[in-house]
């Protein structure tokens, strides 16, 4: 799977440039924003309430942008999502028949949600002591802040 920085699509080929000549990233974040669907504007609405319904964090962009007669603006949409939700928003369309499944749907292997790697027992002790150390010297430092603060102004009253 690539991924073009300048169309925010995914590509399954082994092409090394895109469609648009920009060339093709092998290594990237799955939080980048990939198009999820080009739409207009009644539709880019439905789509919009169906991924918020998912829980899918998405952007819309007005492309084609067309002025009418009293002033509003109207135009076609293309809607982007997180690459590591990809799957899950085309899972919510899918269901309730907004589009049809991709081609390489069947390619998205990746999780729905990016995932953390467990800490193992020794360095997640390591983390809590280092917790507990950073909390006393900041409780420390700010008991001996207001206690300076407070003596320097019990100074100025004598």
């Amino acid at each position: 799977m690539k991924y073009c920085k300048k169309c925010k699509q995914i590509r399954f080929t082994e092409d090394e440039r895109c469609i648009c000549g920009k060339k093709l990233c092998d290594e990237f974040s799955m939080d980048l924003p990939c198009e999820l669907i080009r739409t207009d504007e009644t539709n880019s609405v439905k789509v919009c309430s169906i991924l918020e319904k998912a829980d899918v964090p998405y952007s819309d962009v007005m492309i084609n942008k067309v002025q009418m007669l009293f002033g509003s603006v109207t135009g076609d949409y293309i809607i982007y999502v997180p690459i590591c939700f990809l799957k899950k928003s085309i899972d919510a369309l899918v269901a309730v028949d907004s589009i049809n499944k991709p081609d390489y749907y069947d390619k998205l292997d990746m999780q729905d949600e990016p995932q953390w790697k467990e800490l193992s027992p020794v360095k997640r002790n390591i983390v809590r002591v280092l917790s507990i150390i950073a909390f006393a010297i900041m409780v420390y430092l700010c008991v001996t802040g207001v206690d300076t603060i407070a003596y320097y102004i019990k100074g100025l009253f004598r």
